[in-house]
């Protein structure tokens, strides 16, 4: 049987199809280097994509997931060519073979991972440690932070239209990495923000003798801690570390609290007792 292709056919076209049959059908993420060495990858998370892990015959390589984050399953198109595993938030695997080239599916307990593990091309260095970036996770964080700061400005409003007094007059000294956010009194308590995923520092009160009295608060409104007190010095802590704070505008008396109450809004009322009465 003869196949007669249409006039309309030409060579050109025809080059032109096998051409794009030759195309691959799926795009492939390469990560990038994270620093000066390229060994140390980065990428940007999508569920959409497959990532492109080189390898080379006995080197390792580690996927580094966000905190919290750890294997619920998976599977690899040739298991025995491969020693994988998990470990906390990562997952390691090792070629037992040179050509162990194969496909890797990772479930965890919040996303899916699509890999492509092939042999290292010329010029190129294998991947020993890859960390993925959650775009999401930036999102909520974002959107976490700026919700606690909306909370602070509230709270800052609320204490000094309370008591018609805020002090923000405060030096620092020593190491400012425990240094919060912001920082003011009303007369009445101390507050200390932080906006920050760091532990928080024991907050520690030093009077006139040097000495110290441990001051940290129950009370904590969103990102402020708020001690119930106010002072010339305070020591903030964390280990071997320490931030003294001074209060330049502290008085001995406080702020005169004509409500007589620490609630907003509120009246303090103190019942008579009748003549006579008990």
């Amino acid at each position: 049987m003869t196949i007669r292709f249409p006039k309309a056919l030409t060579a050109a076209s025809i080059a032109a199809a096998l051409f794009g049959m030759a195309l691959p059908a799926v795009a492939e993420v390469v990560p990038g280097a994270c620093g000066s060495d390229r060994h140390i990858a980065c990428a940007v998370y999508d569920p959409n994509e497959t990532y492109r892990i080189a390898y080379r015959p006995g080197e390792a390589t580690v996927l580094v997931f966000e905190k919290g984050e750890k294997i619920d399953g998976g599977g690899m198109g040739d298991g025995k060519a491969w020693t994988a595993g998990p470990a906390g938030n990562g997952f390691f695997f090792k070629p037992k073979a040179p050509q162990a080239a194969t496909n890797l599916i990772l479930l965890t307990n919040r996303r899916r991972y699509v890999l492509k593990l092939v042999p290292v091309r010329r010029h190129e260095e294998a991947v020993w440690s890859l960390t993925f970036d959650y775009p999401d996770t930036r999102a909520k964080a974002l959107a976490a932070a700026t919700a606690r700061s909306a909370e602070a400005r509230a709270l800052l409003a609320q204490t000094v239209s309370a008591s018609g007094v805020g002090n923000f007059n405060y030096d620092m000294h020593g190491d400012t990495t425990l240094a919060p956010t912001a920082l003011w009194d009303d007369g009445r308590f101390t507050y200390f923000e932080f906006r920050t995923s760091r532990d928080l520092p024991q907050i520690y009160r030093v009077y006139g003798n040097g000495k110290e009295a441990l001051v940290n608060p129950d009370d904590m409104r969103g990102p402020v801690l708020v001690v119930h007190d106010t002072a010339e010095r305070f020591n903030l802590r964390v280990g071997d570390a320490v931030l003294g704070i001074r209060n330049n505008a502290y008085r001995p008396d406080g702020q005169l609290n004509p409500a007589g109450t620490t609630i907003p809004g509120t009246v303090r009322l103190v019942k008579q007792k009748e003549a006579g009465g008990e």
